[in-house]
């Protein structure tokens, strides 16, 4: 009951004064993620008021490099004056993970953000803040998910568990000169921020954006979302930019309330790729220096992705992932396939394939002091598939009210069955409140 509260109080927070704003004052049209969509020119920007815009068929997406203006191509206005642009989303639901090992509860997700930007001379500067409840809303331990590895809590390694988000998820001041119409440099500084490794975090990407759910290989793949002490800088011509990020190495603690901070220990390098038809693509590769509180050593991250609809301009998105960690005991790696269809301006379906290679002593001894009487492999993979329907049930301006539902099912060795059943089967039901329209709610697809 306590989440339920708590994530309610969320919602009417985030709600209820911009909703007031928007019937009482008529702002100035706003920045939407909409209007950074790589593929325009600056001197063609849409229409920015398409953030209250009637409801469209296409997806929402939250990626705060187009948001920010960090791409070779930026339509977002000259304005000298500042533009907020608001964002927020909030889950609340149950969570039924089964089997042996799985347990279920109510708890909320949920994250908002807050964009703020202006031209100053020929550049523009642009300020995030994205904060979460879930230290509130999760137990302390996270969320509940079958197989899932990463972080720790009161000295133990978290399994099964995906951990609560930090308070502080982001807060950055980003800089983007251009060079021409279709060029730029820019340069950003974030005591909590996101380096140049993979792409946009799960939860910012138009596949994946009404998911609840964080890959199983999330700490292959894009777990650097939360990160301090980041400086990134990029340059981008055409449809490629270049960027590299250098940063402390080590993901957050456990003390989710505060603001870590640490030494630039570590450095990431990326390209991206923004081609014809809706097709991005892009390649990292990392150094982090002991980014486990609880395993000594540094790890190497190398990712590659392919994407079709990343900018949420179209009713379909999808996303081809892999990431590796090549660490001290050894070299794993991570695929994803994911996708998100809006079938209807309130119908909106999702999915998710996975298959990861994990850690087999971890999931079997949760990161008890075991010594098992015979060697064990010492990679076990696991695989997993997800599908899910969220259905919009309460539409006005840009608030959006939408219940959803998702079952997920598994693959793994079955050495692995004495903890976590033949066949275990996870589930969430869900109602989830959102402010901040889709991108491209207002006018469709461009493409190239």
């Amino acid at each position: 009951m306590k989440n339920i509260a708590l994530s309610a109080v969320f919602a009417l927070m985030t709600a209820a004064p911009l909703a007031a704003q928007h019937e009482h004052h008529a702002p100035a049209p706003t920045p939407t993620p909409a209007a950074t969509a790589p593929h325009q020119h600056e001197h063609h920007a849409p229409p920015a008021a398409a953030v209250t815009a009637a409801p469209g068929s296409n997806l929402f997406q939250s990626d705060m490099t187009l948001m920010t203006g960090m791409t070779p191509r930026d339509p977002a206005s000259a304005d000298p004056v500042w533009r907020p642009m608001f964002l927020a989303v909030a889950r609340v639901g149950y969570n039924d993970q089964g089997g042996p090992s799985g347990e279920h509860g109510i708890e909320s997700s949920n994250w908002t953000m807050i964009h703020v930007g202006r031209s100053i001379g020929r550049g523009r500067l642009s300020l995030m803040l994205m904060n979460s409840l879930e230290p509130w809303t999760f137990e302390k331990r996270g969320s509940p998910e079958l197989f899932q590895t990463g972080e720790s809590y009161r000295g133990r390694p978290l399994v099964d568990r995906q951990h609560p988000h930090d308070l502080f998820m982001n807060i950055s001041a980003t800089w983007r000169a251009p060079i021409g119409n279709t060029a730029a440099w820019w340069l950003q500084l974030a005591p909590v921020g996101e380096p140049v490794i993979g792409p946009s975090a799960f939860m910012h990407r138009a596949s994946a954006g009404e998911n609840p759910t964080a890959p199983l290989g999330h700490h292959w793949q894009d777990s650097s979302h939360i990160t301090y002490n980041v400086v990134t800088a990029g340059i981008g011509w055409g449809s490629v930019a270049l960027e590299g990020s250098a940063f402390h190495g080590a993901e957050p603690d456990e003390k989710r309330t505060d603001i870590d901070g640490g030494s630039i220990d570590s450095a990431a390098g990326r390209v991206k790729l923004f081609l014809p038809g809706g097709w991005s693509a892009q390649g990292s590769h990392a150094y982090l220096h002991e980014p486990e509180a609880l395993e000594e050593g540094s790890t190497h991250r190398t990712t590659a992705s392919l994407h079709y609809g990343a900018e949420g301009d179209r009713p379909f998105a999808a996303t081809l992932l892999w990431g590796r960690n090549a660490e001290e005991h050894g070299t794993t790696d991570s695929w994803l396939l994911e996708g998100a269809w809006q079938v209807t301006p309130v119908d909106h379906a999702y999915g998710r394939l996975e298959w990861v290679e994990k850690d087999r002593e971890l999931l079997e001894f949760k990161g008890a002091d075991a010594h098992p009487a015979v060697a064990l492999p010492h990679v076990a993979e696991i695989a997993a598939l997800t599908v899910g329907y969220l259905r919009e049930i309460f539409v006005a301006r840009a608030l959006r009210v939408g219940a959803g539902a998702d079952l997920t099912g598994y693959r793994f060795p079955s050495a692995l069955e004495n903890v976590y059943g033949s066949s275990p089967l996870s589930w969430h039901l869900f109602l989830r409140v959102r402010w901040g329209e889709a991108h491209g709610a207002a006018h469709g697809h461009s493409g190239h």
